[in-house]
């Protein structure tokens, strides 16, 4: 019987992707303004992603907290432009989180969603992101809250799903696990014997050789995947 709905965060019940290309943007720009030139002009939002991503997989298994991997981000974008300044890497840092943070939004159909599962199964989140439910007013429906930067180990690796269940007394059998990641979320959940629902709103492909239990394409098909499965 399934008991605990467990959902990630960013992508899956607020937007990360548009605010997060828009706040590179706002960077970006503000980084042309400062040090106007070739090697600066030549950066690029994808650019910077690119960057990120390969920061990313250097700190890969030493550091979880995504705001440090954004923050060490800045600093490498600004040395492959040839500039040492980390005054202005935190800058870029703060002013990313800022704008990210005004535009990011809950989807239209996650109070509902929540709502409804809330009334029948307890709810909760487990993510590697940093962003406050409490900003969406979607604290009160998820408890625990359980965040890789607090727990030093982050998804796909399945301790952090078994410090979920310990948290809240549930079996692997009575959980599931609801993200938009087939590599962190899909692949983190069955290695932790926990069903997963996959939600793909952009029908992108499943390269990890991991099956999900459910696929949907947006947070209004899942309560018909726990119907089906109660």
């Amino acid at each position: 019987m399934i008991k605990l709905v467990a959902f990630d965060g960013d992508d899956t019940l607020w937007d990360f992707s548009g605010p997060m290309r828009r706040a590179l943007q706002s960077t970006l720009e503000e980084l042309w303004t400062l040090h106007p030139g070739s090697s600066t002009g030549a950066l690029t939002v994808d650019r910077m992603i690119q960057i990120r991503n390969r920061v990313a997989g250097e700190l890969e298994g030493r550091v979880v907290d995504l705001a440090v991997v954004r923050h060490a981000a800045f600093e490498r974008t600004l040395e492959d432009v040839g500039i040492d300044d980390p005054t202005l890497a935190a800058r870029l840092n703060a002013m990313f989180f800022a704008v990210k943070d005004l535009h990011s939004a809950p989807y239209p159909e996650v109070v509902p969603v929540l709502t409804e599962i809330s009334r029948r199964y307890q709810a909760a989140l487990l993510t590697n992101g940093n962003a406050d439910p409490a900003r969406y007013g979607l604290d009160r429906f998820l408890h625990p809250i359980v965040r890789a930067s607090d727990e030093g180990v982050g998804k796909p690796d399945p301790r952090i799903f078994e410090i979920l269940l310990e948290r809240t007394g549930h079996t692997p059998e009575e959980a599931v696990y609801v993200g938009d990641s087939a590599e962190d979320d899909v692949v983190g959940a069955g290695a932790a014997g926990v069903r997963s629902i996959w939600v793909n709103r952009r029908g992108s492909e499943n390269t990890t050789g991991v099956l999900p239990d459910a696929v949907v394409q947006s947070l209004t098909g899942v309560p018909g995947v726990l119907e089906e499965w109660a």
